[in-house]
């Protein structure tokens, strides 16, 4: 029985994508915060509408970053 050693993986397209990540999530808090916010003060449903649309893109950005990893290392 032969053991397979990992292959290396390039750590700037791994840093890279968890950059374009974070940036990501950090807009959509941002926007979150700011249309529940809204909502409290009494804007109306829209708020919620762009607060859902929000966290959408936060966790869309999670499986984004989750997928490039995958292929990353699936490449090596």
């Amino acid at each position: 029985m032969t053991d397979m050693a990992p292959n290396p993986v390039d750590p700037k397209i791994l840093h890279g994508l968890f950059v374009r990540m974070v940036v990501i999530e950090l807009v959509c808090v941002a926007v979150a915060i700011g249309a529940f916010a809204g909502f409290v003060m009494g804007l109306g449903k829209v708020s919620l509408v762009i607060f859902a649309a929000a966290l959408v893109a936060g966790f869309g950005a999670q499986i984004w970053f989750i997928a490039g990893w995958a292929k990353a290392t699936s490449k090596a």
